[in-house]
């Protein structure tokens, strides 16, 4: 019988604190990722205004990713098996199957970030700084969540100092007059950059019930999952935008590179790639379990983190980027799902239900087809609207809502359809 940090069956012993997840979320937010991403917004927009997007768009994007933390913690269920409830058990396989290929391929995205930051920093050695950063990824998921607590309080108090004096460094370079007087280059609309910043978090929801299952208290990890990752991400994306504001750099690792600081920023590299791809190749191996329930999780983390690192090696980021990005969109669906299922259709959630065939929550053969439906429709709908920002691809009508972006549309389609759908059946069944 495996350790409950390694099966997808409800846990017993909860050992979480509210720092205890509140470190892995901060941990997570501290990454290139969202460095990277704040940089979109200026020059675009003014600073001012892009602060204020920043702010807004985290408390919208952090209130949705948190809320999935409360059945997590009532359950003790991992995010994926959660998703039974509303998809039938077979029918969660489904966007599993989805959900662990993306987490490969970020694995794979995050340690290329992380090692052309490292070699920005120091020069030379690309490809051992992959394999370096793969091992202490592929090591820190292998351990038990009792170590993570220890780990992750460590890395979360270290990363947010030295977050704090990047801040204090960055804004000692420019001259802040200046910076809030810029003339915007309006690339982006206003709602537009509000939806680049409400995907990030909500990218996170996949994985947020993987760890607040082991939490002590159900407000505890709603609010642990949403304060951690709202200061350190909405801090990554404040500082992105103010370098690429002052010196017009998009590039984190440019930027990186340009600051010439040395050990705080080889620190900053190694344990931000460490606190956000854990959570990466741990969740991948939990949501392998979700589609075969007899595989062992600990050969798969060993499995997912050496997949990564190849991947790495061996493919170009930008051949698989925007690929990710729009299996993201089957996410957003399936959080509208879950939300609405849990917080407006009440179920009711029978945490060894999950696991019963033809119980509660077996529907037709497995299969909810108005859930399945509801996410396809999402999906695809999602696809249309984010088509010509990442694929070039321009589509009448849907291009031009999707100018106002796409997360927020499709989850609200998707909250309202399958809402909709469970109620007629509802009412059917009676």
């Amino acid at each position: 019988m495996q350790e409950e940090g390694y099966s997808i069956k409800p846990v017993k012993k909860r050992i979480f604190t509210f720092f205890d997840i509140f470190a892995i979320w901060l941990g997570a937010g501290i990454s290139i990722a969202e460095f990277w991403a704040g940089a979109l917004l200026t020059p675009a927009l003014p600073l001012l205004h892009a602060i204020l997007v920043i702010i807004i768009g985290h408390i919208i994007g952090n209130l949705i990713m948190a809320l999935v933390a409360i059945p997590g913690c009532e359950t003790g269920l991992p995010t994926m098996v959660l998703a039974r409830a509303a998809m039938g058990i077979k029918g969660s396989v489904l966007p599993s199957s989805l959900n662990y290929i993306q987490l490969i391929g970020w694995t794979a995205i995050m340690l290329i970030v992380g090692a052309r930051a490292m070699d920005a920093v120091f020069g030379g050695y690309y490809h051992a700084w992959i394999a370096i950063l793969g091992i202490i990824v592929t090591a820190w998921a292998f351990v038990t969540p009792s170590i993570w607590k220890k780990l992750e309080k460590i890395s979360a108090i270290l990363l947010l100092l030295l977050s704090i004096w990047l801040t204090y460094v960055t804004i000692n370079r420019f001259s802040m007059e200046e910076l809030f007087n810029y003339e915007a280059s309006g690339d982006i609309s206003v709602m537009l950059a509000l939806d680049l910043v409400i995907a990030m978090p909500l990218s996170w929801t996949p994985l947020v019930a993987d760890y607040a299952r082991f939490g002590k208290e159900k407000r505890a990890a709603f609010w642990a999952t949403f304060t951690g990752y709202f200061i350190s991400s909405s801090l990554f994306y404040f500082i992105g935008s103010l370098t690429n504001a002052a010196i017009g750099e998009a590039d984190p690792i440019g930027i990186i590179a340009s600051y010439g600081i040395g050990i705080p920023a080889m620190l900053i590299i190694v344990f931000s790639t460490a606190t956000t791809t854990f959570l990466d190749v741990y969740s991948a191996a939990i949501t392998f379990k979700n589609i075969r329930p007899g595989s062992n999780a600990r050969l798969q983390i060993v499995f997912v983190g050496v997949a990564g690192i190849l991947l790495a090696m061996l493919l170009p980021m930008e051949k698989y980027e925007s690929f990710l990005l729009l299996i993201g969109g089957a996410f957003v669906s399936l959080t509208a799902i879950l939300i609405a299922d849990y917080f407006v259709v009440k179920r009711g959630y029978d945490a060894e239900e999950f696991f019963v065939e033809r119980g509660k929550y077996w529907y037709s053969r497995g299969y909810n087809h108005g859930a399945i439906l509801s996410w396809f429709v999402g999906f695809i709908f999602y696809i249309l609207l984010a088509s010509e920002g990442l694929l070039g691809y321009s589509i009448p009508v849907f291009s031009e809502i999707g100018k106002a972006g796409s997360s927020i549309p499709t989850f609200i389609l998707v909250f309202l359809l399958y809402y909709i759908l469970a109620k007629i059946t509802e009412l059917n069944a009676r």
